[in-house]
């Protein structure tokens, strides 16, 4: 659910961007969705949360994960800021709203952050 929500709005913001981002929106996405196994894998070994801003942080990190983390994380703000301008809002509150959907759609036993802070398993 969290994957297909997430895609249907870069989609959505894929077709009002201008033709000069739109190459650039593609690209996000094509990482993005390339990453996706990497991330379950992590987020499934706890070695990364959801955090309250709508971006990944490294709990346990071995191996790879700060590196995926950090890719990841550029592309979301990425996408957070395209949103946050072609809606008025700002990028900061575009990753909140991302946070609640990523957070209530995640598996259990995912790292999630509630809005105070506080990490739990969902």
């Amino acid at each position: 659910m969290t994957r297909r929500l997430f895609f249907l709005c870069l989609a959505v913001l894929t077709l009002s961007v201008s033709t000069a981002f739109a190459q650039s929106a593609a690209e996000v996405r094509q990482r993005m969705a390339q990453r996706i196994p990497q991330i379950d894998d992590l987020k499934a070994k706890g070695a990364v949360g959801e955090n309250n801003r709508g971006l990944l942080e490294v709990r346990d990190g071995g191996g790879n994960a700060a590196q995926v983390v950090a890719e990841e994380n550029r592309d979301r703000e990425a996408v957070y800021a395209l949103i946050a301008k072609e809606t008025g809002a700002t990028a900061d509150s575009v990753g909140r709203a991302r946070a609640k959907q990523i957070a209530s759609a995640s598996k259990s036993g995912v790292w999630v952050q509630d809005e105070s802070g506080a990490w739990k398993k969902k």
